[in-house]
């Protein structure tokens, strides 16, 4: 059964890699792409539509390996830690008092 599913894993990738060859040899008109201020120089089509997919597939790996998930877990440890230390210095500053200031 491994070997069957490694077969057609690398029979996927040989379709995939055959399909971007072939995208890239019948897409070659050049296209300037103008995002707001940024003008990029004239491409052709299939560079633009392979870079898409490679800057769409590293974001989706980023996102799936939870490195912003992390960042916003380290911001939220360091907002509990110094909510935590106001708390215990409210509370020392309670127990000095005497019941009288109360």
């Amino acid at each position: 059964m491994r070997k069957i599913s490694n077969l057609l894993s690398d029979l996927f990738l040989i379709l995939v890699f055959t399909a971007s060859i072939t995208f890239s040899y019948f897409n070659t008109t050049p296209v300037q792409i103008s995002v707001g201020a940024w003008e990029f120089p004239a491409q052709p089509v299939s560079i633009w539509i392979i870079g898409a997919f490679v800057i769409g597939g590293t974001i989706g790996l980023l996102l799936g390996m939870g490195i912003f998930k992390n960042l916003k877990s380290k911001s939220e440890i360091k907002r509990l830690s110094k909510q935590l230390a106001e708390a215990k210095q409210e509370v020392s500053q309670l127990r000095a008092m005497s019941l009288k200031d109360l």
